[in-house]
């Protein structure tokens, strides 16, 4: 997955998904010289920012986005890649007809050949399934002419996911075909998670999924490695 000059989208459906999951694996991308950009979908203003939510006084939703905002800065800074949110709002997002069309709009504009978001069948949290419905729905049709946007039409990408809502894998079934040695960029990663104030367990959850993921790589894919992450692939074959 780690090769030189790849085209990278990355959807995530909150504020902290794309480093918390991925994040890894985009340092890497970029070390190779790849070109990232991440699109959030919303801040995860109301579902995942519980540490704001327990303040007294309590702030406003625009606040707490405010603050989520300014966690994805950053974390990207850290991490060095562009991110920008569509902030469709969450718990519950949906995304209908116009907003996948701003998905597929996104896709064909930057023209990636690698898209990464969530497992498919992350079934106890219901945006990262509607996110991935819809980021699938895009890449299997950002190729199609009858569907007018302000881009041309272009390839079908490969479409790859990242980790599942972590503890929820027996439910899930999700089960990793690829993984990334992240040994190199796992303190930036770190860091980078830090920035995210509003989920304060992050970097310490993230750390002992890395570890295992990392023995699980030396097992499953004989790499020698500390850290990494896993993606699975959708019925374990690229989309493109």
């Amino acid at each position: 997955m780690i090769r030189e000059g790849r085209r990278v989208l990355v959807f995530s459906a909150h504020a902290a998904d794309f480093c918390s999951r991925a994040g890894g694996a985009i340092m890497r991308l970029l070390e190779v010289g790849g070109n990232v950009q991440v699109h959030t979908l919303t801040y995860g203003e109301r579902c995942e920012s519980p540490a704001l939510w327990t303040r007294d006084p309590k702030p406003t939703l625009e606040e707490v986005r405010s603050i989520r905002k300014q966690e994805i800065e950053g974390a990207s800074e850290v991490m060095g890649v562009r991110t920008s949110c569509f902030d469709f709002g969450d718990s519950p997002l949906v995304l209908g007809p116009d907003r996948r069309l701003q998905i597929i709009e996104a896709i064909r504009e930057f023209r990636p050949d690698l898209v990464l978001t969530h497992w498919i069948n992350d079934l106890m949290h219901p945006d990262h399934v509607e996110t991935t419905q819809a980021v699938l729905w895009a890449c299997s049709y950002c190729n199609a002419g009858g569907i007018e946007t302000a881009h041309e039409p272009c390839p079908r990408p490969e479409l790859v996911c990242y980790e599942t809502t972590i503890g929820t894998v027996p439910i899930s079934d999700f089960v990793p075909d690829l993984y990334v040695d992240i040994t190199s960029v796992f303190d930036r990663k770190t860091e980078a998670l830090k920035h995210f104030a509003a989920q304060p367990p992050l970097p310490e959850i993230y750390e002992v999924l890395g570890r295992y993921r990392g023995i699980e790589a030396q097992h499953c894919a004989g790499m020698d490695c500390r850290y990494a992450e896993g993606f699975a692939r959708i019925g374990k074959q690229p989309v493109g």
